[in-house]
């Protein structure tokens, strides 16, 4: 499938490919329902420096939803035949996997597309005197205090503070940039 160029798909892509990323990902979205797709858009406009408010987030919120809808049962299917839970020729398992992983990976590429229509960065409000590492935290933050399957930010903090280590290489200034906005 050919898609129009994404400066978020291409930052995303770019980020997944660093050590524990991708683990920490899944890891925040199989325990907790975060959406990977609006982590990576945090940290995005948190690396420019920009700051998402609750309206950003509503907006955000409101273009991913339509696209769960159709990821969740890819990622649930494409699961259970990883398990063999559903019955099929074995010849077929691996195939079937690869086309679902393939539909999945492109409703995700969607989902990008979409949240980068719902709200450009030059719509969004720059950070106040804060850095990129505390402005992604910020963002991280704010979304996740927007999920009803966490109590309070501070019961993923950790995974956090490794998402965003693992992201900017600079596990001092995570530190900081966590402190100073707890």
């Amino acid at each position: 499938m050919d898609f129009p160029n994404s400066e978020l798909w291409t930052y995303s892509t770019q980020i997944w490919t660093l050590p524990e990323v991708e683990t920490i990902c899944l890891e925040l979205q199989n325990n907790y329902d975060a959406n990977i797709n609006m982590l990576l858009y945090c940290c995005w406009v948190g690396d420019k420096n920009l700051n998402l408010n609750d309206d950003d987030l509503q907006t955000l919120l409101d273009a991913v939803q339509p696209w769960q809808i159709i990821i969740k049962p890819l990622r649930d299917s494409r699961k259970m035949m990883q398990q063999h839970l559903i019955a099929m020729p074995a010849e077929m398992v691996d195939q079937t996997v690869s086309n679902m992983s393939e539909m999945e990976l492109n409703a995700e590429h969607m989902t990008q597309l979409a949240l980068e229509k719902a709200l450009k960065p030059e719509k969004i409000s720059p950070c106040e005197s804060m850095g990129s590492i505390e402005c992604s935290f910020s963002n991280i933050k704010a979304y996740i205090n927007s999920l009803d399957s966490i109590s309070s930010v501070n019961e993923i903090m950790p995974q956090i503070g490794q998402l965003l280590t693992a992201i900017f290489q600079d596990e001092e200034a995570v530190q900081m940039a966590m402190m100073s906005n707890a």
